[in-house]
């Protein structure tokens, strides 16, 4: 209790050090009114008990983690005890088994994990997206990301074709235009990159325009060559 007392202590502050930070930041002659400093003690005291409560919940699932695996440890060390040698030596064998299994298992994971970001970047897809289409094997994951695919080239086209409505789509080789290398335009065989596509079509959508153009000469339906 002592320790865990002195954690919650040094959380608080840490909290009170920060938002000394800040108002420093802003400005020596930075003051507050008895509301705002009330507002300000209210908001660090509710940070304080949220972190304090996270921190406590973790370390009692900690203790009780460790409480377990001592009563396994003594349970096993008393069956073992009971054991002729042959047993015993048995009995070790598989408890070496079962830890180079999930070792394994968890290499496994971690080898599949790095395929599907690969697969995801391969697709010019973030990464933030792996939680979302990583499936218990490569063929599940790939189905995903087709999946996946097909929905953003959809939504993508749709937004294409609502940009593109009523203009005319400006020549690659118009004059007013900028010309993007290739591998920069995402929308290019080369360069194709959903995620680029859909910035661009949110922040700069004359620039989108004219890269769609470029990379599509002959018209404007951007899927994927």
């Amino acid at each position: 209790m002592n320790n865990q007392q002195e954690e919650n202590n040094q959380q608080q502050q840490s909290v009170e050090k920060q938002t000394e930070q800040q108002s420093q930041e802003q400005g020596s002659e930075v003051t507050f009114t008895d509301d705002q400093q009330e507002a300000i003690n209210k908001m660090i005291a509710e940070k304080v008990a949220k972190e304090r409560a996270k921190a406590e919940a973790e370390a009692q699932k900690k203790q009780q983690q460790a409480e377990k695996d001592k009563q396994d440890a003594v349970k096993k060390a008393e069956e073992r005890a009971k054991m002729s040698a042959d047993e015993r030596a048995k009995a070790e064998q598989k408890d070496r088994e079962e830890a180079l299994t999930k070792k394994m298992a968890e290499l496994e994971r971690q080898t599949h994990e790095f395929q599907t970001k690969n697969m995801l970047l391969d697709k010019g897809i973030s990464t933030d997206l792996l939680p979302l289409v990583m499936g218990a094997n490569d063929d599940e994951t790939s189905q995903r990301l087709d999946l996946l695919n097909q929905y953003v080239d959809k939504k993508i086209q749709e937004a294409t074709e609502k940009l593109m409505a009523g203009k005319k789509a400006p020549s690659a080789g118009n004059s007013g235009s900028s010309v993007v290398a290739t591998g920069d335009n995402p929308w290019s065989k080369q360069g194709w990159n959903l995620t680029k596509q859909q910035q661009l079509l949110t922040t700069n959508p004359e620039e989108a325009q004219q890269m769609i153009a470029q990379a599509n000469p002959q018209g404007f339906y951007i899927g994927r060559n």
